[in-house]
């Protein structure tokens, strides 16, 4: 029973992921990704993980691999659409700025 609440649980995790994934990826939209955070929760994912095979936990394992490459995924389109902004967060960000620096 708990392990299947658990995979539940990755599921969850797995689809909070894919909004960040799909927009980076359709939209080629790399506004609001910190590739430092994302580089120390992929490298978390590495730590967690090398104790999950440890202690041969099959759920545990599941939710680091799907952390891992959820987190490597956002790096790599973080990084490959470094600086590209689409229209939606152009504008979002326009208004943020006051007008003597928005130019």
């Amino acid at each position: 029973m708990f392990e299947l609440l658990g995979v539940a649980g990755i599921a969850i995790s797995m689809f909070a992921y894919l909004p960040q994934i799909v927009h980076l990826a359709k939209e080629h939209c790399s506004a609001g990704v910190s590739s430092r955070a994302w580089t120390m929760w992929l490298v978390s994912s590495v730590l967690i993980g090398a104790l999950a095979i440890h202690r041969h936990d099959p759920v545990f394992v599941l939710l680091q691999v799907s952390s891992l490459a959820s987190a490597g995924a956002i790096l790599v389109l973080g990084h490959r659409y470094r600086g590209l902004v689409c229209e939606a967060h152009l504008h979002t960000i326009a208004r943020q700025w006051p007008k003597s620096e928005a130019g």
